[in-house]
């Protein structure tokens, strides 16, 4: 039967025009030339300088954070970073940085993003953690073969020039690649590599060699393997596991992520972890951090005066890296700047990066680059602007925003292709858009510190009678609720060190001790994390119980409410940008109230998500009736990155057939994990 025809070639096809937000730089959809081009050159421009100055090995200037502003919603500064990342790639490490939440510990969520950025799968197989890691070896070794230092290979007579290529492009095509890789990461080759990185004076804390063992880790070792997740943890600042050190054959000394650690002492570490890798730039490529979505820190004090500090340090004591700002105009010069003090205000350019409106005379560009890519024709382009409709537009204005902009053409097509208006936005439409597609993107379900903070924060205020405090000289509970008569603290720890977990548990039964009124402490964990403690803890597993007849709880969130506690931040965030027609105190207020259940829940001590530790036998050693926490976090990102995988894969990562019966109980244990018995083989899937 044949298909009916259409009396207008729009019809029955969906609107190129709708998806007008673009929530992250990589997600950005190509442009049209002219479109805030000046913007990009500038950020271009200024990148530039910084490689030329790395290049000449002349002292660098003071090189301010450039300060990219909109003067509305809608103008495309998410987008302009994301031509930038496309722009610099193979030129620079690209990190994008969100609002963090604890001013406490801002360096703890910038190493976290910049530690997760790293490690983000790109195209093909890599990801910029392998090719920083490949490309400081290889640097390294390039310099020690053309000295003759190193001589244990066998193709060494032109090992420097293959070495060299090799560390300017670490994912490119060379003879014998795998085996240079292998070379690099040989113990021997890497004592040789020492003395010349020793040699090169960068600002390493003494950490040399732990450097150089995980750079190692990540060059050569299956992504989410045990030796490389051991290393991300060690960049992450995390405390590490006997059995992590011993993987990444590090000293005791360099397990420096203290479980015990205050506050302040976290953060000054994970600095540091981020001035190590700003340093190992030299030998690499720079870094350029992109902090957005500043609308964020509004209303909220204490986070932008931390803000400018981390600002005013990364200009001042990170090298080989350029800092980039987005803000809306208005929420910039009238809510931000004046809290940020005067001494780090100076460390922000003040030559600001304006985004521009869409002329006319680029505007007929723009449209039609989304028409070529939703693969309408000649005669259905014409049609569009047929009628001298883009100059009716403009009849009144010399420019609009490219979101405008885009929301016109929506209404044009829709018009043209017969299609009704759509219905009316609401808030509670909106929060299921932003729940239906983090539960389609199982990777952007991960533990995120800042956004169950930012829920407990923003939403406690919900509950009759709450005061959200941030907490005093806690090592652990930046936050609590308080009422005249009890109070609730909250943790936000996603490691799963044996030390770090009894630490917490003892400083839970001392509050509750000094606590008068009733008292509930709780830490969040997600599905992405190992659940603890593990059945071969003894001493911390003894603490915890202590502390949960004192009232502490870990609160194992199912995958359906951390879906729903991300949705919340987005939708928030959004209002906040402007990307919806609802104002952050709107938005806020409808979120409370939808989360009015579950936040009293938590202020009961009633919900059923809130689970005690699983009692269990002892581990039986060798007979591995339980996977190891790192095996349990590569089966959940590998499984998660590739939605459905044979059994196989995963036990090659984790360590052979002999974890096949504990790989397979984890499995049935975990909410997001489903293992499909077929005639052949067994496969896992990701699943919500």
């Amino acid at each position: 039967m044949n298909a009916p025809a259409r009396s207008h070639p729009f019809e029955g096809r969906d609107n190129p025009f709708e998806a007008n937000i673009v929530r992250e730089p990589r997600e950005a959809p190509p442009s049209a030339a002219g479109l805030n081009d000046a913007a990009l050159t500038a950020l271009v421009k200024a990148f530039a300088e910084l490689e030329t100055e790395r290049a000449s090995r002349a002292p660098g200037k003071l090189r301010k954070a450039k300060l990219v502003v909109s003067p509305d919603r809608g103008f495309g500064k998410t987008h302009l970073l994301g031509r930038l990342f496309a722009k610099l790639e193979g030129r620079a490490s690209t990190i994008y940085l969100t609002p963090f939440q604890d001013p406490d510990k801002p360096w703890h969520s910038i190493l976290r993003m910049t530690v997760d950025e790293l490690a983000r799968p790109l195209a093909g197989d890599g990801c910029q953690l392998q090719s920083l890691a490949i490309g400081v070896l290889a640097r390294l070794a390039a310099e020690c073969v053309a000295d003759g230092d190193i001589s244990n290979y066998p193709g060494i007579v032109r090992g420097a020039d293959l070495l060299r290529r090799l560390a300017a492009d670490p994912g490119m095509a060379l003879p014998n690649k795998p085996d240079w890789i292998e070379w690099l990461i040989r113990p021997v080759t890497l004592k040789g590599l020492l003395g010349r990185l020793r040699r090169a004076g960068l600002s390493l804390d003494g950490r040399e060699r732990a450097w150089l063992q995980v750079f190692a880790a990540a060059a050569g070792e299956a992504r989410y393997g045990d030796t490389w997740s051991a290393a991300v943890k060690w960049l992450r600042a995390e405390a590490l596991e006997p059995l992590e050190i011993e993987r990444l054959r590090l000293d005791l000394a360099d397990n420096d992520g203290n479980a015990e650690s205050s506050p302040q002492q976290v953060n000054d570490l994970c600095f540091r972890r981020v001035r190590g890798l700003c340093a190992l730039a030299s030998l690499h490529r720079p870094f350029v951090f992109c902090f957005d979505q500043t609308e964020f820190f509004v209303g909220d004090k204490a986070l932008i005066h931390t803000f400018g500090k981390c600002v005013w340090r990364l200009v001042d004591s990170l090298p080989n890296q350029l800092t980039i700002v987005t803000a809306n105009q208005t929420d910039w010069t009238h809510k931000i700047l004046p809290d940020i003090e005067m001494s780090h205000r100076d460390r922000i350019s003040d030559e600001l990066i304006s985004l521009e409106g869409v002329a006319k005379s680029v505007a007929a560009d723009v449209l039609r680059e989304r028409l070529d890519r939703g693969d309408f024709g000649r005669q259905a382009v014409e049609e569009f602007f047929a009628g001298g409709w883009l100059d009716a537009e403009f009849s009144a204005r010399a420019e609009f925003g490219v979101r405008d902009l885009l929301t016109r053409a929506a209404r044009r097509f829709r018009e043209l292709a017969k299609q009704p208006p759509p219905a009316p936005v609401t808030l509670e439409k909106l929060f299921d858009a932003e729940l239906s597609k983090i539960r389609a993107n199982p990777a952007a379900q991960s533990f995120d510190p800042d956004a169950l903070l930012w829920f407990v924060k923003d939403l406690g205020p919900a509950l009759a009678g709450v005061t959200v405090e941030r907490t005093a000289g806690s090592k652990y509970f930046p936050l609590l609720w308080r009422w005249r008569d009890r109070r609730v603290c909250f943790a936000f720890e996603g490691g799963d060190n044996h030390k770090r977990w009894e630490a917490i548990a003892r400083e839970a039964s001392a509050l509750a001790r000094n606590d008068k009124g009733g008292f509930k402490a709780y830490v969040f964990r997600t599905p992405d994390l190992p659940r603890v403690p593990r059945s071969t803890w003894k001493v911390a597993a003894t603490a915890i119980a202590a502390a949960e007849a004192d009232g502490f709880r870990i609160v194992n969130l199912p995958a359906d409410r951390v879906c729903e506690a991300l949705a919340a931040r987005e939708l928030h965030s959004n209002a906040l940008q402007g990307n919806i027609d609802f104002d952050g105190a709107r938005t806020l207020g409808w979120l409370r109230t939808r989360f009015t259940h579950f936040l009293n829940e938590l202020a009961s001590a009633q919900s059923a998500e809130t689970a005690k530790p699983a009692a269990g036998p002892a581990a039986k050693g060798p007979e591995l009736d339980a996977l190891a926490p790192e095996h349990e976090r590569a089966t959940l990102a590998l499984v998660r990155e590739s939605k459905i995988v044979d059994i196989s894969v995963v036990l090659a990562r984790i360590g052979g057939e002999a974890r096949r019966g504990a790989l397979l109980r984890f499995c049935a244990g975990h909410p997001n994990l489903k293992a499909h018995e077929g005639p052949k083989s067994t496969m896992l899937q990701w699943r919500l």
